[in-house]
């Protein structure tokens, strides 16, 4: 997809304003916690004041005011609520964003580097979580994770956060839409240098780099992760009792046995899918579109086989 960012989309320095202030964002919390079950809560004038811990009711209608002129929050019969507007800044301000990130890790991991044999580990920095090698002390991989996608008590809850959180950025990507903003998204094939090829491939192995059109957002990687959630792949997987998504990304149980680049312009990529002597093959076009689908000699000729 190629458009122009769309013109509506600016910076507003009166928005920013209206919630640039630690007691408008105490307000909007306050709001924001008493949503439940996916509706939105309100509370009384005197109710807020307390739980704001505001005594003049003077100085609450004025953060209210400046809340409502932005369409933050809207005065009900019942009270004061949260617009879906408001809601947004609420889910920014509870996600951590705005908070100091902890460090945790690394813990070690039930996984082992392919390279060395030795224990994958996954830690968490600057709201990233990667998976690294110790003992070759490389990083297989890093992804942004907000702070409250996980229990820094617990190995395993960072864990499931990153593999949710890959798999539903590398779908939304492929599908041209942008998980942190709803942009649009772009994709290209290259050779060019990114993490998520091997040292021992680069320039010569694929890879695809997505990129936000409105916020540029950036995710490289190597070039069969769109593909294992294709439809294909994933009937493919499901016959074998297999669903990628229960899989952390440092070790899909899917081999690549290789990369056939067909063309370069236009570019037409074969990757192959392998599992126990079965095997399924998409071609990928420049835009990540798979245009062709081709299954392995031994299954195309069983007539019992799954079409």
């Amino acid at each position: 997809m190629n458009r122009q960012p769309p013109h509506h989309v600016e910076l507003d320095d009166e928005a920013l304003k209206a919630v640039a202030n630690e007691t408008r964002l105490r307000i909007v919390a306050r709001l924001g916690a008493a949503v439940r079950d996916g509706r939105y809560g309100t509370r009384r004038f005197s109710e807020l004041m307390d739980a704001v811990g505001l005594s003049d009711s003077g100085q609450t209608t004025y953060h209210l005011d400046k809340l409502r002129e932005q369409e933050y929050v809207k005065r009900t019969d019942e009270g004061y609520r949260l617009t879906l507007r408001g809601l947004r800044i609420y889910q920014f301000v509870r996600s951590g964003v705005l908070s100091r990130s902890p460090e945790v890790g690394p813990f070690e991991l039930d996984l082992t580097h392919e390279e060395c044999g030795n224990p994958l580990s996954i830690s968490y920095e600057d709201q990233r979580v990667y998976g690294r090698c110790e003992a070759c002390d490389v990083v297989i991989e890093g992804s942004p994770l907000r702070p409250s996608a996980f229990d820094p008590e617990r190995s395993e809850s960072l864990a499931d956060a990153y593999r949710h959180r890959f798999w539903m950025d590398n779908f939304a990507m492929t599908q041209g839409f942008c998980p942190y903003c709803g942009g649009d998204v772009d994709s290209k094939i290259d050779y060019r240098h990114t993490d998520a090829v091997p040292d021992d491939a680069q320039g010569h192995e694929p890879a695809i780099t997505f990129t936000c059109d409105i916020c540029h957002w950036f995710i490289s990687t190597a070039i069969e992760f769109p593909g294992y959630l294709h439809p294909a792949v994933v009937a493919f997987c499901h016959e074998r009792g297999l669903d990628i998504r229960d899989h952390n990304p440092l070790r899909v149980p899917i081999d690549i046995p290789e990369y056939d680049v067909r063309s370069e312009d236009p570019w037409r990529v074969a990757v192959t899918y392998a599992y126990e002597g079965d095997s399924i093959t998409l071609i990928f076009d420049d835009d990540i579109t798979v245009r062709e689908i081709e299954r392995d000699a031994e299954r195309a000729d069983d007539p019992a086989a799954t079409p």
